[in-house]
């Protein structure tokens, strides 16, 4: 059976969504259509190969006809936190189109088996999706590279706080690999390796302690080890509770939260890209300067 050629986009003007975008369109994909809210001012430059559709997102029926129109294959979602749960109307338009696959907004911890928080809502969606019969692709990343400051900089104290023990290694993939690789997946490989599969990606491995070195060493900013995030840190509660998971040696990509346990680098799904070389934390960091 032949690769899909129709890709849907939603989010096309985010962090993961740009990248994946320009990865669609530089790979010589037959026809990419990036769905767009009215009121979004997000532009996009002219390409041959892009349509830009503008629709409400809580409309199912307007965004089932437009994924008709245009024959869509696949519905790749790349929606910020907030729009996660919206996806379930997302998946049902998708559904009633006929769409062959839906890549829903994961890139991040693995999301099976989680009960509580965002991951949560994640997988829920992923569930929803395949109990209806819209198969899924999930891509698991680690933390989003470029994210990595935010975990613990403070940049109004000038310092990189290191929360607990930060000695247990987590995952971290790059925006422009991550998209890339959904761009390579979904136009190169076989259907059957698609639908309802998990790929679990990682760029690069660290532990705090260890990114906060980086830091230090690369931007000099200093470093301080404590129990407690300061009270005025934003997103003081998200970010503790996203340390607290990576002091558990649950912030790997190959973590599996069903089973409990880490999985290893076996699992890894770098290798379908060929010749592909990931980018490094060091290199990231060093880029943003």
């Amino acid at each position: 059976m032949s690769t899909f050629t129709k890709i849907a986009l939603v989010g096309a003007g985010g962090a993961v969504g740009k990248p994946m975008l320009d990865s669609l369109l530089a790979g010589g994909v037959a026809k990419v259509v990036v769905l767009s809210r009215p009121e979004s001012t997000t532009t996009f430059p002219p390409h041959s190969s892009l349509t830009v559709e503008k629709v409400n997102y809580d409309d199912v029926n307007a965004i089932a006809a437009t994924l008709r129109k245009h024959s869509v294959e696949v519905l790749i979602s790349a929606v910020n936190n907030d729009g996660v749960e919206a996806q379930i109307v997302l998946a049902d338009a998708a559904k009633q189109a006929g769409v062959q696959l839906f890549v829903p907004s994961e890139f991040g911890m693995p999301t099976e088996g989680v009960t509580e928080g965002l991951l949560a809502l994640k997988s829920e969606v992923a569930e929803y999706s395949k109990s209806i019969g819209l198969p899924v692709a999930r891509v698991y990343t680690g933390l989003l590279t470029e994210y990595t400051e935010w975990v613990g900089s403070m940049p109004e104290k000038g310092k990189f706080f290191v929360l607990g023990s930060g000695d247990k290694e987590f995952s971290l993939t790059s925006r422009s690999d991550t998209g890339g690789f959904v761009a390579y997946a979904v136009t190169s490989l076989p259907p059957a390796k698609l639908q309802n599969a998990t790929f679990r990606l990682e760029g690069d491995r660290v532990t705090i302690a260890g990114l906060a070195s980086l830091f230090h060493e690369l931007r000099s900013i200093d470093v301080e080890r404590v129990d407690k995030f300061p009270e005025d840190m934003s997103y003081v509660q998200l970010k503790t509770d996203l340390v607290d998971r990576f002091n558990v040696g649950k912030g790997s990509a190959t973590y599996d939260s069903v089973q409990g346990k880490e999985l290893g680098p076996s699992v890894k799904s770098n290798s379908l890209w060929e010749g592909h070389k990931w980018r490094t934390v060091r290199e990231v960091i060093g880029a943003s300067q």
